[in-house]
């Protein structure tokens, strides 16, 4: 288990060219122990003193896992859920406390990226050798950070290491990567710099059967990937950082609708740049960020060009580009000890790219929006409290208002009892407002209502933190028939569903005969809300959420060599057909042995029993003509697969 000392400490370093490295100096000396965050609130903070629910993911714990990507990395936190299509690489959906993808805001050092067209960012083809840290912030966020953050926040945090390195992996599937980090340290610049290369042939992602067409090959996926992270101190300056990262690859997969094609392949090209400044000025302690983001999919495989014949061609299918330029202004003030304030300014213009054989023509391809926000975070030792709110103003959509309100107690020194209440909202994607044929340009944000009550303990030997929650969801975007003259058939998105989710989630830490053992649970009721004067049942399960998730996890070190064990089960999910997916429990094993001082080995075998599961639904299958006794095929699981690799600090 990780000492809090030990884990502050590492923190706060990792944190030295951020925002946090402001107001780490203060928040330090009066909690030298505790892990410091900034997701939450946009300032250096105790978890505790978020009041909210927050877990901090570091490198050290990632390598000690031995997973190959984020989601694998996430998907072993309370109240997280990772659909997959196949392997590495594949699409995949990512479930907090019930919500799908599109209602978690995706931060990469603090810059908003992601698709404006899907609405969210995938975390598939994001390289985990590029990430020193995640913070997770669950509950809504929009008082700090306006849309898409109903479910909450993961902001990740590029590498920053404090040395040199290189790592080579090896395993199933063909697998093979090479990793590296380095750091130099000069009177006038400190300089980190990652790069990384990985490949795997994959397997087969998609069921074949006599039922379907699905391509019978191998889908594979490779991913190259460059960071940079420039900080330069000046007494009379403040703070001057520059970062940069760069991913690019592609991802083969399976499409039904082009039987026997071999061609099927998306390629990628991810990156952002942020410059910032940190300077305080009469005791007010100012940041200044312009960041770039850009998200490029390039999809290739064959169209048919002869129906009559049934002939395909192959050729570049689809194109999607989202370009965003933001500025954030952020400034703090503590007024006493017990008193700190904080608020800022933020503007983003996003504009989409797409080319396509079906020409698809947007009506709009640029937005703006601009932000204001403000937050007070009080602490005197025996009650906290938080209060924030925040205006958003969407080119085409409107303004929204949201707040976050949030008090606790302290039930002892190491032990908070925690209360809130929040609004969030999620504005339209540019497929919802205008995609040729189906948008609604008279779309109005989606908004939230997130309720929480929460308790903390954080002792040497044994931290908890448990949750109950209830997320209310109107306004919802729901397709629904929408005939015109020209196509009585057509469908169109609407305003016209309601949702709720609510549940309750266990995080705990504990040291057991010289064991370090870690449980987490959740139980998650999504529910469909149906208001209509005809519906039989008021409330019905949303699909693809399972009620129950579990992972327990149990680690040993002996000298030099530290072994991890893990079992998680997964309760069974409704599908969108009449055929529910299974549960289902998955063992892992993963260990490392330092050699010597700068040497390690490590291992890990997933699904240790080589357990045949169905990971998501793939397409329908009308078996009756009807749809009535509706079947589906799937995604393969993940078989048993085994990694081996060896790591160098110099």
């Amino acid at each position: 288990m990780y000492h809090k000392s030990k884990l502050g400490l590492a923190l706060s370093l990792a944190l030295s060219s951020s925002f946090v490295a402001a107001n780490t100096a203060d928040a330090q000396t009066q909690h030298d122990i505790e892990t410091i965050v900034v997701t939450a609130n946009k300032l250096a903070q105790s978890i505790d003193q978020t009041l909210a629910s927050v877990q901090v993911i570091d490198r050290a714990q990632i390598e000690q896992l031995n997973v190959r990507d984020v989601l694998s990395v996430l998907e072993t936190q309370a109240g997280i859920q990772v659909n997959r299509n196949g392997g590495q690489g594949q699409n995949a959906s990512l479930f907090v406390r019930g919500l799908e993808s599109r209602y978690s805001l995706i931060l990469i050092d603090g810059v908003r990226v992601g698709s404006a067209t899907l609405g969210y960012k995938s975390l598939s083809t994001l390289p985990l050798n590029s990430v020193e840290r995640i913070e997770v912030v669950k509950g809504s966020r929009a008082a700090q950070y306006g849309s898409d953050a109903l479910a909450g926040v993961i902001n990740i945090i590029t590498r920053q290491s404090q040395g040199h390195s290189i790592a080579l992996t090896t395993g199933s599937n063909s697998y093979a990567s090479l990793e590296g980090t380095s750091r130099f340290t000069t009177e006038y610049v400190d300089i980190a710099l990652n790069a990384g290369y990985e490949r795997t042939e994959g397997f087969d992602v998609l069921e074949n059967d006599a039922t379907n067409f699905a391509d019978p090959d191998k889908d594979g996926y490779d991913n190259l990937n460059l960071g940079l992270n420039l900080t330069h101190n000046n007494a009379l300056l403040g703070q001057l950082g520059f970062i940069a990262q760069y991913s690019t690859g592609e991802v083969e997969f399976d499409d039904r609708w082009t039987p026997e094609s071999t061609a099927d392949k998306t390629e990628y090209e991810n990156y952002h740049v942020n410059f910032h400044w940190l300077k305080e000025f009469v005791g007010i302690k100012n940041k200044f960020d312009l960041s770039y983001s850009k998200d490029q999919d390039t999809t290739f495989g064959f169209h048919l060009i002869d129906a009559e014949n049934v002939k395909y061609d192959a050729a570049q299918v689809s194109f999607f580009e989202t370009a965003r330029l933001q500025f954030d202004y952020l400034a703090s003030y503590k007024i006493s000890e017990q008193l700190a304030i904080n608020g800022g300014l933020n503007w983003f213009e996003e504009s989409i790219d797409v080319n396509s054989i079906h020409n698809t023509v947007y009506d709009e391809e640029e937005r703006t929006v601009y932000s204001a926000f403000g937050g007070a975070y009080y602490d005197d030792g025996n009650f906290l409290a938080n209060v924030a709110v925040r205006h958003d103003d969407y080119d085409e959509v409107g303004s929204e208002q949201t707040y976050n309100i949030a008090g606790g107690i302290y039930l002892h020194q190491d032990a908070v009892l925690r209360v809130s209440q929040s609004s969030g909202f999620k504005a339209p994607t540019f497929n919802d407002l205008y995609y040729p044929g189906s948008g609604n340009p008279e779309l109005e944000a989606e908004t939230s209502v997130n309720r929480e009550l929460g308790l903390r303990i954080d002792f040497d030997s044994l931290s908890v933190d448990v949750a109950a929650f209830r997320n209310e969801l109107t306004n919802k975007i729901a397709w629904a028939p929408a005939p015109t003259a020209d196509n009585p058939y057509s469908w169109s998105p609407f305003n016209i569903a309601e949702a709720r989710y609510e549940g309750v989630e266990l995080t705990t830490n504990f040291a057991f005969y010289g064991f370090d053992n870690t449980l987490n649970v959740s139980y998650i009721d999504a529910q469909k809300v149906d208001n209509s004067p005809t519906a039989l049942e008021k409330y019905s399960d949303l699909p693809f959420v399972a009620k129950e998730n579990a992972r327990y996890s149990i680690a040993k070190q002996w000298h030099d060599l530290d072994i991890n064990l893990s079992v998680a089960y997964q309760s069974e999910q409704k599908s969108t057909l009449i055929n529910k997916i299974p549960s289902r429990i998955v063992w892992d094993l993963a260990a490392n042995y330092q050699i010597q001082q700068q040497l390690t080995v490590s291992a890990r075998i997933e699904n240790l029993f080589d357990k045949e599961y169905i990971p998501s639904q793939g397409y329908g299958v009308d078996i009756d003509g009807d749809w009535v006794n509706d079947a589906f095929y799937h995604y393969n699981e993940i078989g048993r697969q085994l990694f081996v690799g060896i790591a160098y600090d110099f």
